[in-house]
């Protein structure tokens, strides 16, 4: 493990901050944010009135509602998820359309680290300043030339592709008019043997499906040569067979709904691949330079999510370096290691119980036998006694308890609604 003590530096506490009481939520969206299943929020038969369901939907999000409507303009509100904006809004949409409490964020970023849309009088506007980061990071990523580019190349090799946009490549099911099903049933017979779907309008990621007659593997080599050869930093990723977004293909002669057959390009930005670990560690830096006694709170459920909760992602901001196939268990044991994290304005909460974070779960346990409580782990979103919104709650008041300048600008009536979140360490 090679550290730089010279490098290290801890904010200064005795620097007076001209900023204080804000704090950024970054939170996934399916089973962390919202509990509750893609079919119940978008099923128009499910979450009636009078329905067991429904009262504990407007329930949560009536109280998430309370405390973010307190907290306007000291929180700012961020959905990391993995759908695309036409996704994410379908979904919102459903929940309108059924006047649900469900509480809209301030941000969206797409496609696990994507593209970052901002509200603005109710409507979503893309980030372009992202966009054009991302693209100086990744040397020249482009993705309206790479799609022109990946198009020659599907022609090379195979005669009379047929190209189409959809706004979601999945079934009428799960996203109805907008869906590539959609566009699939109004197509010929020979067409839908033959059709690429590129998914509209993302800047920071390619995603195409494709019909299983056009030969994905030698496409997928030729990306990847073409990426090389440009210099361009991005990751190439195949799912002949995607089961977590299924799609129409024509299996001896019929219509069959099939786990898709799916291409996903990526920027890879400071020859990283893009993930939601993107935008957090860029936040949490900005507080970390500047100074500012801010906070910032990642939540999360499953592997994608991993990333940006784990605090050992965010040490080089501290100038800390060192070999990531070390086990966790093991840098844990270094003092400057345990410093770093302890000083850190960053709190992660992992909801459920998914395999894929139990080395987070491990990395808690070691930080709390320190005395460092900087993973709250809580059962379920929902959960009448821990859940997310006391989760949020209890990261803020426990920062709070150590910044004064955190909680000085905060004001009187949003710290007392922290109070109740302060139980869950004690």
């Amino acid at each position: 493990m090679f550290i730089n003590p010279v490098k290290f530096n801890i904010s200064p506490k005795a620097s007076i901050s001209f900023k204080s009481g804000q704090t950024s939520v970054f939170t996934d969206f399916d089973k962390t944010y919202t509990p509750f299943s893609h079919m119940e929020m978008c099923n128009d038969n499910m979450l009636q009135d009078g329905s067991e369901r429904r009262f504990l939907f407007n329930d949560y999000f009536g109280k998430m509602k309370d405390f973010f409507d307190l907290a306007k303009g000291k929180v700012l509100l961020t959905i990391t998820t993995g759908r695309n904006l036409s996704e994410y809004k379908y979904v919102e949409q459903k929940l309108k359309d059924k006047h649900l409490n469900y509480y809209s964020p301030d941000v969206v970023i797409t496609k696990d680290g994507g593209d970052r849309f901002v509200k603005k009088d109710n409507l979503w506007q893309k980030d372009t300043q992202k966009s054009k980061d991302v693209q100086s990071a990744a040397n020249g990523w482009d993705s309206l030339r790479l799609k022109i580019a990946i198009k020659d190349m599907i022609r090379q090799e195979f005669k009379n592709p047929v190209f189409i946009e959809s706004s979601v490549n999945r079934t009428k099911d799960d996203y109805g008019d907008i869906s590539l099903e959609s566009q699939f049933d109004k197509m010929s017979a020979e067409d839908a043997q033959n059709y690429v779907s590129f998914t509209k309008d993302e800047d920071n990621a390619i995603e195409i499906a494709f019909s299983n007659n056009i030969p994905t593997e030698r496409i997928k080599e030729k990306i990847e040569e073409y990426l090389h050869k440009n210099n361009i930093n991005a990751v190439v990723k195949h799912y002949p067979e995607d089961y977590n977004g299924y799609c129409p293909q024509i299996v001896n002669g019929h219509k069959e709904i099939v786990p898709g057959n799916k291409m996903f390009i990526k920027p890879a930005p400071d020859n990283s691949q893009i993930s939601k670990l993107y935008d957090v560690k860029k936040a949490l830096n900005d507080i970390i330079v500047n100074n500012t006694n801010d906070l910032i709170i990642a939540a999360g459920d499953e592997g994608n999510d991993e990333k940006m909760l784990n605090p050992l992602n965010y040490l080089d901001i501290y100038g800390l370096q060192f070999d990531k196939t070390i086990p966790p268990q093991v840098l844990l044991n270094n003092n400057k290691i345990l410093s770093a994290i302890k000083e850190m304005p960053f709190y992660s909460i992992i909801v459920g119980s998914s395999p894929k974070l139990d080395n987070l779960r491990e990395m808690n346990r070691i930080l709390r036998e320190n005395g460092i409580n900087k993973i709250i782990c809580i059962p379920d979103s929902t959960d009448k006694d821990n859940g997310l919104l006391k989760a949020i709650k209890t990261a803020m008041y426990d920062y709070a308890e150590q910044n004064p300048e955190y909680s000085f600008d905060m004001g009187m009536d949003l710290y007392t609604s922290l109070m109740d979140g302060g139980s869950i360490w004690s």
